[in-house]
């Protein structure tokens, strides 16, 4: 019965759940409704005789309809077979039901002629009756397969968009901490291999631990960590950047890479004229499973600068993935007062 198969569903499976719902629904037409009959086992003889009819119209309509879904340029045909089949199969149930039945359980039944109307009207209404609850189980299937089919090509699609904004953000912050590098290696400073190594640190993560859909916080923590770390030794003295962190991170996960963008942000932000002291902020809490950040910069006189700056790309993918990660689960606040304030609130899992 192809019309209630899937393509996972193999040959021997699709033909025993067919034997099986047959078995069911002869079950069901013949003991079960015998329990009614002063005879039971006439009841369950004539189920049995009847039976092969509606198995033939129930294969025969669905096979029309598929014929009709391949060639839709002839719905007349369909129609025509459809309701050629209908009368003919009405009819030999009608011949069957006269011969085989009635003249051996029901005699009663034989005071009307073999070609009576209302009789094979009857008889075509208790065929197709079965037909209407495959068709229903059917239809109950395909749009469950469809529905499955729909959320796979979402759940894929995500995946998809989500690896295509994780890997913008590799080359992103590359661009970013080499440049720092390159600037210090023109100098010729110190601080140049120490910027090597917690660039290592930093390429470590990005290559095993962001492939994984979520990771412990406190990992995302340590990484945030790293990346002050860079920051520091790039700016000097110019730079009063304080991190407080308060909470026990160890029993929650969160999307790697996702924090970064908004505190790589406030550094950018602050220093974008590249003159006097600048400073940062960073807070961190988690409170009944929500994770609260609050980055606060100050500001830079050069305004038009920072407003580039403040929607570079970064800030736009890690928007991006809280939507497509998060949803509603997620409170972003970006304010630009006197200072550049960021508040993000997230629902962590555990």
């Amino acid at each position: 019965m192809k019309f209630i198969a899937s393509n996972a569903i193999t040959p021997v499976k699709r033909i025993l759940s067919h034997c099986l719902f047959w078995i069911i629904y002869y079950v069901y037409d013949g003991p079960i409704a015998s329990n009614v009959e002063a005879v039971p086992y006439k009841r369950m003889i004539s189920a049995g005789i009847a039976l092969p009819v509606k198995i033939l119209a129930t294969y025969f309509t669905f096979y029309l309809f598929t014929k009709i879904y391949n060639d839709r340029k002839k719905p007349v045909s369909f129609t025509v077979y459809l309701l050629t089949s209908v009368v003919l199969l009405g009819l030999l149930q009608r011949f069957i039901s006269y011969n085989f039945i009635y003249t051996r359980f029901y005699p009663e039944a034989l005071n009307h002629p073999l070609l009576y109307a209302p009789k094979i009207i009857m008889e075509i209404f208790g065929i197709y009756s079965v037909v209407g609850i495959v068709a229903t189980i059917h239809f109950m299937r395909q749009w469950y397969v469809s529905q499955q089919e729909k959320q796979q090509y979402k759940n894929e699609k995500l995946e998809a968009e989500l690896k295509y904004l994780k890997s913008q953000i590799h080359p992103h912050f590359l661009f970013n901490t080499l440049n720092n590098l390159y600037a210090l290696t023109i100098k010729k400073s110190s601080k140049a291999p120490e910027i090597v190594h917690k660039l290592s640190e930093l390429m470590s993560y990005m290559l095993y631990d962001s492939n994984k859909p979520f990771v412990p916080l406190q990992k995302e923590i340590d990484y945030i960590e790293n990346y002050i770390t860079l920051e520091k030794i790039r700016y000097g003295d110019r730079l009063d950047v304080s991190l407080n962190i308060f909470m026990g991170t160890d029993s929650y996960i969160i999307a790697p890479l996702l924090i970064l963008p908004f505190i790589e942000n406030s550094f950018k932000h602050g220093f974008c004229n590249e003159t006097g002291m600048v400073w940062v902020h960073i807070d961190m809490l988690v409170n009944d499973g929500k994770l609260i950040i609050k980055v606060e910069n100050s500001k830079s006189d050069n305004t038009a600068t920072c407003k580039t700056l403040q929607s570079g790309i970064g800030l736009q993918n890690a928007t991006k993935r809280l939507d497509l990660i998060y949803r509603d689960s997620y409170e972003l606040q970006i304010i630009d007062a006197e200072t550049y304030l960021v508040i993000l609130k997230i629902d962590l899992p555990q």
